[in-house]
């Protein structure tokens, strides 16, 4: 019988410990051209500000659907709440 872990729906997807979740996330965010990747400490503190919103729903965003790390990795993204 496997163990079943809850997934936190406050938590982003690299803070939950899933390797499978973080490794897809982590593919996506490295194929980002790095002349349209935001630059590490601006990108951190996105992900603060997602980590405090009611919005935040197991690493997505509840407003637009988006995994909210990759969203916070594209220099061009905004937002959809207008937090940052």
């Amino acid at each position: 019988m496997s163990e079943y872990k809850k997934i936190c729906r406050r938590c982003l997807f690299s803070d939950m410990g899933e390797e499978a979740y973080k490794e897809m996330i982590s593919a996506h965010v490295d194929i980002i051209k790095e002349a349209d990747r935001t630059d590490e400490a601006l990108y951190k503190s996105r992900l603060d500000t997602c980590r405090e919103c009611e919005k935040l729903n197991a690493g997505t965003c509840a407003s637009c659907g988006c995994f909210v790390e990759i969203r916070a990795a594209l220099k061009r993204s905004s937002c959809p709440n207008k937090k940052w």
